[in-house]
C-alpha cells in the first residue's frame, strides 16, 4: 500500500470518520514497515535530490506515527 493511501486511511480514523482501534494498530504496523523500508532506501541512495525526498517521506511517516500513537493512548 502506498504512503498516500496509508496516510489518508490513518487520517480518516484519527478524525473520527471511522472508529476502530484495531484498524489504527494495523496501519501503524504498515507505517513501521514503510519507515524501515524508506530508511534502508535512504542509506543506499547516492543522489542528493532523491535523499532529500526520502528524508521528507521519513519525517511525514514519523509525524503520522506519533499522532496515531497519541490518539491510541487517549482513545483506545
Amino acid at each position: 500500500m502506498g504512503l498516500d493511501k496509508l496516510l489518508k486511511k490513518l487520517g480518516d480514523y484519527l478524525e473520527g470518520k471511522e472508529d476502530s482501534c484495531e484498524e489504527i494498530r494495523e496501519l501503524l504496523e504498515k507505517l513501521e514497515k514503510k519507515q524501515k523500508k524508506t530508511e534502508k532506501k535512504l542509506a543506499d541512495e547516492d543522489r542528493s535530490s532523491k535523499r532529500k525526498s526520502l528524508k521528507l517521506e521519513l519525517k511525514i511517516i514519523k509525524a503520522q506515527k506519533k499522532k496515531a500513537q497519541k490518539f491510541m493512548k487517549t482513545n483506545c
